[in-house]
């Protein structure tokens, strides 16, 4: 690594044009809770680093970064490792070649879909990092190994997109600081492997007009977030002892059909994306020995099997509106929408099946509740409908921004009136100097008492992430 960034450095130096060029910042960042001001331990970049190397129609694009999370107070108990709490990430590497009205991208590459700014359902060629889900733009994504090829002609562009790998979400851990957490984390050995190549791919078209544009598209590949695929009981040879349910989770095939458009005039800018995707479990078998290593030789017969064999149809919308207000306020709204239009699959046996994170009572549940979307807008995993509301503005020549982003539940609720929870930040950035930036930003998060799910209602867990963060950034 030291060696790339001393080639990029004297790159820099050949003449005004030079083939080397980078760019990046350095971020240092406090952020502790408003409950107690305690720190809040999460992983977060502390660096990040942009080159690109030009030679006539080649070029080769990396971005890498530097992410960070604090040690445990008892970490040197346990190991003297000085540098396990840094690590460095190729989050891009790829090359690119650029003909007269094409380009050809193959590598390490993060996508880019969609016609809304953020949150669109048809963004969805690049998997999503839940550690920076209130981020914008590629800093929330991740790379896949992929290949991509850009087509221009007229008023017409045309993008395709391939991939021979399947990338998934990276998602909270669950024994972090971070807000949002998964009802249950499966064990490598509780997921079923997808058969064969997982091959994923897309085409984009994208025809601009007078007052804007609009886009057609369709994406095939496996689901970004795990599915629960079925469930096998176990017997000994005699068959006299049972085995509590194991349960096996892998990753639907889904296809989604998108629409988008934009619209422009001199007093709004409208953006919207529809995405309708169909979902299906490849797995028609989950047969396969016992997941629990240590129990597999008492229970060594496989007794009952019942794979889900789940196929489903949702719905996606997102809707985005900006436009200035009064007194220079730039004003930015989105309404996101998840709806389940078809749902079916086999059944899962008459018993109670109850472990920490899984929870089924066939009296009062049936398989359609445990479904969950896969692919698509990655706030789905919060709420099935809810509206960002965001507002700036700028002071000083725009060295000092005032902002607010606001997101909203809007959700039905049993036994809730208005609106179930909030998350809600306000940002003040400060233009030190041409190259570094300073941040204050308070973010207040509410849930509610009487929401059905209780403490497991999202925006409950959710409220003692209620911070304030400091942040002083220097670009170079």
């Amino acid at each position: 690594m030291k060696k790339l960034i001393f080639v990029i450095i004297i790159g820099t130096v050949m003449g005004e044009n030079p083939p080397f060029s980078f760019n990046g910042w350095v971020d240092f960042a406090h952020i502790s809770r408003l409950s107690d001001y305690s720190i809040i331990d999460i992983p977060y970049r502390m660096a990040s680093l942009d080159f690109i190397h030009q030679s006539e129609n080649l070029s080769i694009n990396g971005y890498f970064t530097l992410e960070f999370q604090l040690q445990d107070d008892a970490n040197f108990l346990e190991s003297k490792e000085l540098q396990e709490m840094f690590w460095w990430n190729m989050r891009e590497l790829y090359a690119t070649y650029s003909g007269s009205n094409y380009e050809f991208r193959v590598g390490k590459q993060i996508h880019s879909w969609g016609n809304v700014d953020e949150n669109s359902p048809l963004d969805i060629a690049s998997a999503f990092d839940y550690y920076y889900i209130f981020f914008l733009g590629r800093d929330r994504k991740k790379a896949t190994f992929s290949g991509a090829f850009d087509y221009y002609m007229d008023n017409l562009k045309f993008n395709a997109v391939f991939s021979p790998f399947h990338t998934t979400n990276r998602l909270p851990s669950g024994d972090d600081d971070f807000p949002i957490t998964l009802p249950i984390y499966p064990t490598p050995d509780q997921m079923l492997p997808i058969d064969g190549l997982p091959f994923e791919g897309g085409v984009q078209g994208t025809y601009s007009f007078g007052i804007g544009e609009i886009s057609i598209s369709y994406f095939s590949g496996y689901d970004r977030v795990f599915n629960f695929t079925g469930t096998n009981v176990y017997s000994n040879s005699f068959q006299t002892i049972f085995s509590p349910p194991d349960l096996v989770f892998g990753y639907r095939k889904s296809n989604v059909f998108g629409l988008g458009l934009t619209l422009l005039n001199k007093y709004f800018i409208f953006r919207g994306d529809f995405g309708l995707f169909n979902t299906k479990d490849q797995n028609q078998s989950i047969d396969r020995p016992y997941s629990n290593e240590l129990l597999s030789s008492i229970y060594d017969t496989l007794f009952f099997s019942y794979p889900l064999k789940e196929e489903a149809n949702y719905s996606q919308s997102t809707f985005q509106i900006e436009t200035e207000l009064p007194f220079n306020i730039n004003f930015i709204a989105q309404l996101f929408e998840y709806e389940l239009t078809k749902y079916k699959s086999d059944t899962l046996p008459n018993v109670v099946i109850s472990i920490p994170g899984f929870e089924y009572d066939p009296s009062s549940m049936s398989p359609k509740d445990l479904f969950t979307p896969g692919m698509g807008v990655p706030l789905a995993v919060l709420t099935k409908k809810a509206t960002i509301i965001i507002m700036d503005r700028t002071f000083m020549n725009e060295q000092l921004k005032v902002s607010m982003t606001s997101m909203l539940d809007l959700d039905d609720y049993e036994g809730v009136s208005g609106i179930a929870g909030s998350l809600t930040e306000y940002k003040i950035e400060y233009n030190i100097t041409q190259d570094l930036l300073g941040l204050i930003g308070l973010t207040k998060v509410i849930g509610s008492d009487d929401h059905p799910e209780g403490d497991n209602y999202q925006f409950n867990k959710m409220e003692d992430f209620s911070h304030l963060r400091f942040e002083i950034k220097y670009f170079f």
